[in-house]
């Protein structure tokens, strides 16, 4: 089979969502001091839980536990749970560079900071992933306001949203951006396909069309990536329909049938020649199919991340986020702010999770009101002498 392209943008989306096998969600509660204590709580189907499938590196150095859930439905799920304390953020990050599991490729870094300003106290906490694209294409493009707000809400929220009183809304709501994220990861894949063309061939003796007029073509390439999108969905849930109705038959002709398509051209092919002629892709055949070889290695890390939750709590009273409020709380400490660490949010631009809070130097007030009413009495008995 020579499909390059058959696993598409929407696809591999859904395998991102999809493939949570590990339901995964992390609190980090900040202390002042700049420690931070670590929870990780995972739920699976069975009660063994592989170490390369973790979302966040999870070893033998941290406290854990295993319990059994049965929900109102009978169903079981065994739940892994896992604590340790870090002594700063260094320790977690070094954790991240030695993580072995099914995130690895992700680049994390944990930062802490703390700014005293005398009455109060300002901690910021932050998780940043790097971005797995060179380009410029930032999805605030695509998406207005509101879906930006959708968009970045954590999975669970979303959920609640599309099943709430207002379903109808949300979901009409969740189906417009994916439309539009369709085309934002397309036109991203292009951009990135494109950058990668020039910068190992743009002196290519033969090529005749700059960087700028390729660029200029890009509309045309997502419009062809777009209709052979729907094609092929359109027969994969053709065959998924007779799966259904056991028609195993049936299922085998469109399968040869898509054989002898493959047979006659793979997708890069049909796209290339599409928008370029097929001059162009007989002239250049290696150099495209070497510049999508560099993309696919680049783009890996997105199709292998799997989500999880992230949640930061911290000390003191939260005075500003980019997360969302978490409602449910089983500490002292109060609910934090919660994301979901998903793999579109990182693919073309940095994503950062971050949190401040503000905690009251009550030491400074009282030293602050004994100088005052020390001045004032100085100032008291300086006026009685002069009286006097």
């Amino acid at each position: 089979m020579k499909r390059k392209l058959k696993i598409t943008l929407t696809f591999l989306s859904m395998i991102i969502l999809f493939s949570c096998d590990y339901e995964t969600h992390v609190i980090n509660t900040v202390h002042k001091d700049g420690s931070v204590t670590r929870k990780v709580i995972m739920k699976n189907s069975e009660e063994i839980f592989e170490p390369d499938k973790y979302r966040v590196p999870v070893d033998s150095t941290w406290q854990t536990q295993i319990d059994m859930d049965v929900n109102e439905a009978g169903d079981t799920s065994w739940i892994l749970t896992a604590e340790k304390h870090f002594g700063n953020v260094d320790e977690i990050n070094e954790e991240y560079i030695n993580d072995k599991g099914s995130n690895q490729d992700l680049e994390r870094k944990a930062y802490f900071s703390k700014s005293f300003k005398w009455f109060t106290t300002v901690f910021r906490y932050s998780e940043t992933i790097d971005k797995f694209m060179t380009v410029t294409c930032p999805v605030s493009d695509f998406l207005s306001d509101e879906e930006l707000k959708f968009f970045y809400l954590p999975g669970n929220v979303r959920s609640e949203l599309k099943n709430g009183n207002d379903s109808l809304k949300y979901e009409a709501l969740s189906d417009t951006i994916d439309m539009k994220s369709e085309i934002w990861m397309w036109t991203s894949f292009v951009r990135q396909w494109i950058e990668i063309f020039y910068d190992l061939f743009g002196d290519h003796p033969d090529l005749s069309i700059d960087k700028e007029e390729m660029l200029s073509k890009e509309s045309g390439f997502i419009q062809q990536l777009i209709d052979y999108e729907k094609s092929e969905k359109e027969e994969d849930e053709e065959i998924l329909q007779l799966l259904d109705e056991e028609n195993d038959e049936e299922v085998l002709r469109l399968l040869e049938e898509e054989e002898k398509e493959d047979d006659a051209g793979d997708d890069i092919e049909l796209v290339v020649t599409s928008v370029l002629g097929k001059k162009f892709y007989s002239t250049f055949k290696t150099e495209i199919d070497s510049a999508m070889s560099v993309l696919e290695t680049m783009i890996e890390p997105f199709v292998s991340a799997d989500n999880y939750d992230m949640e930061i709590r911290m000390p003191g009273r939260i005075i500003a986020s980019n997360g969302y409020a978490e409602t449910d709380t089983d500490t002292e400490t109060g609910g934090g702010i919660l994301w979901t660490v998903d793999g579109d949010y990182f693919l073309t631009q940095q994503y950062e999770m971050w949190a401040e809070s503000r905690v009251n130097n009550y030491w400074a007030w009282i030293i602050s009101a004994f100088f005052i009413l020390f001045v004032i009495t100085g100032i008291v008995i300086r006026s009685k002498k002069e009286k006097d």
